[in-house]
């Protein structure tokens, strides 16, 4: 039972450590490519985050309004193309 216990502890922390960006890294590293084909990096969140000021609602609501325009398309493409248009609405703004 202890060595069963044990395992399930290896196993659950092996998990959550690829889960990290040091685990991200290392999966690279070795390879290894992500589980989800089609999903968003944390990369593209964290940039999507920082283009709204930090405000992760209107992140959300900026895919949200790609996801119902295109919704054939992947997450990671919804969220590059709220990316994009983030950027232009930036690029497009007045010099203060």
């Amino acid at each position: 039972m202890d060595a069963l216990a044990l395992v399930v502890a290896v196993v659950a922390v092996v998990g959550i450590f690829a889960t990290t960006r040091h685990g991200r890294a290392l999966r690279k590293r070795m390879g290894l490519r992500d589980n989800v084909p089609g999903a968003a990096s944390t990369d593209d969140l964290a940039y999507l985050v920082q283009l709204c000021d930090g405000d992760r609602d209107e992140a959300a609501r900026r895919v949200a309004a790609e996801r119902d325009r295109f919704p054939d398309l992947t997450e990671a493409e919804h969220y590059r193309r709220a990316i994009r248009k983030g950027v232009n609405e930036r690029d497009a703004r007045p010099a203060t």
